[in-house]
């Protein structure tokens, strides 16, 4: 090949790892998203039953069931939610099983794929987005959802941890481990209004200076 395009830092070092011996150029291009339409004027953290989104393929590599366990670890510990998962897959019947055999069927509703202003709407409407993927390129969900204002909790998959700025812009958690994914969740929905802010006004200018 003359040139090989990447979209995040961590894919660069996997090309490298499957054998590429520099001969050509490796150019970094992130993916970036409409931030006049992904834009929301409406305020969060109002509700107190605490909504969480996912929009993501129904496959194993999206680590829901890791997301589900540690959903159910906040319910054993008296933390309301309901958590709305958009996208469909081949994982879907096994997801459904999950949320019931952890008891957590009731607040977690699977929407399938949904058109493109309802999805918006989705947000509008969530106070913290996860995506605790096991691979992860990049992830323009995760830029989208910066933009419309929500709280975000990564994994640290891949480019994952390039598009969240841990404790800065969002938290990047090590996959595959529900109960920190669960601490995480905890610490996020108990901060002070003032924290939140900050950390939502900071996603926000970084997406529109670097992801526009």
């Amino acid at each position: 090949v003359d040139k090989i395009h990447v979209i995040s830092n961590d894919i660069r070092k996997l090309v490298y790892k499957h054998g590429f011996n520099g001969s050509a150029e490796i150019i970094k291009i992130t993916p970036a998203i409409d931030t006049n339409y992904f834009k929301n004027e409406e305020a969060h953290f109002h509700s107190v039953e605490n909504n969480f989104i996912t929009i993501a393929r129904l496959h194993w590599k999206k680590g829901l069931v890791y997301t589900l366990e540690a959903l159910a670890i906040l319910k054993k510990a008296g933390i309301p939610f309901h958590y709305t998962i958009i996208g469909e897959g081949i994982e879907y019947e096994q997801l459904r099983f999950a949320a019931h055999q952890l008891g957590i069927f009731d607040q977690v509703t699977f929407t399938g794929k949904i058109d493109h202003k309802l999805v918006k709407k989705k947000l509008q409407e969530a106070d913290l987005y996860l995506q605790y993927s096991i691979q992860e390129g990049f992830c323009n969900a995760v830029l989208e959802a910066q933009a419309m204002g929500l709280l975000c909790i990564v994994s640290d998959a891949e480019g994952l941890s390039e598009n969240i700025v841990h404790e800065k812009t969002g938290w990047v958690v090590p996959k595959r481990t529900p109960d920190k994914l669960a601490h995480k969740i905890m610490e996020v929905v108990n901060l002070a209004a003032e924290d939140k802010n900050k950390i939502v006004c900071n996603a926000l200018e970084r997406v529109r200076l670097e992801f526009s």
